[in-house]
């Protein structure tokens, strides 16, 4: 982003806006409504989590609570702040926006009200079309929500170059750990022999699913084929372009 080239005829503006990961009365749902911004390429039509500008004077909490109330009607209870900001610059018609955006876990304040407007919904994490949505709100939604898709990704490879009669494997598991919910751990060695072991961490869901694609795409060009995965029963992006190379390259030997 900070490499972007701007338009220095332009005003630049900074703004801060806090959006709300809201759940439902069950925490099996998240609180989505649809961005309407014509014009604005990436903006308009986008899912994201509902929010708006922290208004000079107000805290993230004060502001929050109003603009839920008055982009969707309803009254929330803002929990606890997520740990992570996410930053983005966009172009509009009259000035640059570069916007720091903070994410809390919230609550209805009345949950048995479930009058919604048309352009929101509620959504269990796993049905959600993440390249559907605006920046930021995979990251948001990871940490305030259970999410199988971080956690339940697991990818053999084999590979019978060096010697068939000692293949040789490779497994990539997405795993919890103490210190990130973005853990990865490798297995790797000889069949039948005692694996070597790595285990890595990162701090967001984005850098998780790009260390995966990148770790099957050297085991790809090495010469390994894919004998078996699991993941989430809804797959998405990183497994489905995952799945499509080995298939292009007769590397997908799942029997």
């Amino acid at each position: 982003m900070h490499n972007q080239v701007l338009n220095t005829e332009k005003p630049h503006k900074l703004l801060t806006v806090v959006c709300a990961c809201i759940k439902d009365a069950g925490a099996k749902n998240v609180l989505l409504s649809m961005r309407r911004a014509p014009g604005i390429m990436g903006l308009d039509g986008k899912w994201e989590l509902p929010g708006g500008k922290i208004e000079f004077g107000e805290t993230p909490q004060t502001a929050l609570v109003r603009e839920i109330r008055e982009e969707l009607g309803i009254g929330i209870v803002p929990g606890r702040l997520l740990p992570y900001l996410h930053t983005n610059i966009w172009e509009y018609p009259n000035a640059w926006s570069h916007v720091v955006l903070a994410g809390y876990e919230c609550e209805l304040s009345d949950p048995s009200r479930n009058d919604l407007p048309k352009h929101a919904r509620w959504v269990p994490p796993e049905d959600i079309e993440f390249d559907e949505t605006l920046p930021g709100t995979k990251e948001f939604v990871s940490l305030a929500m259970d999410d199988d898709r971080f956690n339940k990704i697991c990818i053999q490879f084999q590979s019978t170059t060096v010697s068939a009669d000692s293949p040789r494997e490779f497994t990539v598991t997405t795993q919890p750990t103490l210190f990130s919910r973005y853990g990865l751990v490798k297995y790797w060695g000889t069949v039948g022999n005692r694996l070597k072991m790595r285990i890595e961490e990162f701090d967001s869901p984005k850098q998780l699913d790009k260390e995966i694609l990148e770790t099957a795409k050297r085991r790809l060009s090495a010469g390994y084929c894919i004998t078996a995965f699991h993941g989430p029963s809804r797959t998405y992006g990183p497994l489905l372009q995952l799945l499509e190379m080995a298939k292009r390259r007769n590397q997908l030997c799942i029997q």
